[in-house]
């Protein structure tokens, strides 16, 4: 069971962060605003080449594999609870690096989300 949350740990930590980079990434390329064919090709084009956002790619890529691993080693009624963390992990980060303002309501929802996943680890990681 070790392996199972410190792989689901590392995954939910990866895609949360790549999240982030994408969120800023994409604040970097600008709102989409123009939705006519050639705009909206040269929008996703910009989009795809800044470097936050495919750095932010890549670390969902790690994300994805890791959970793969997951669900080699158990089920998936075990394996995708867990990646609820990853709530926890992007509140931090959109905190520390986006400037963003979490309220205490979501923070309390955080909190409960990631006691559940404790729940459901303790549960046992047979498939």
């Amino acid at each position: 069971m070790l392996r199972i949350v410190i792989a689901m740990t590392v995954a939910a930590a990866s895609a949360a962060f790549g999240q982030i980079l994408v969120r800023r990434g994409m604040m970097q390329v600008g709102s989409l605003e123009n939705y006519a064919p050639w705009p909206l090709v040269t929008y996703f084009w910009n989009a795809l080449c800044n470097p936050n956002v495919i750095g932010g790619t890549i670390l969902n890529a790690l994300f994805y594999f890791l959970f793969l691993a997951t669900l080699s080693w158990t089920g998936v009624t075990v394996a995708l609870p867990m990646t609820a963390i990853e709530y926890g992990f992007a509140a931090l980060l959109a905190v520390a690096f986006l400037k963003e303002t979490v309220p205490l309501i979501r923070w309390i929802g955080i909190v409960f989300v990631i006691f559940g996943v404790i729940l459901i680890a303790r549960g046992g990681g047979d498939a």
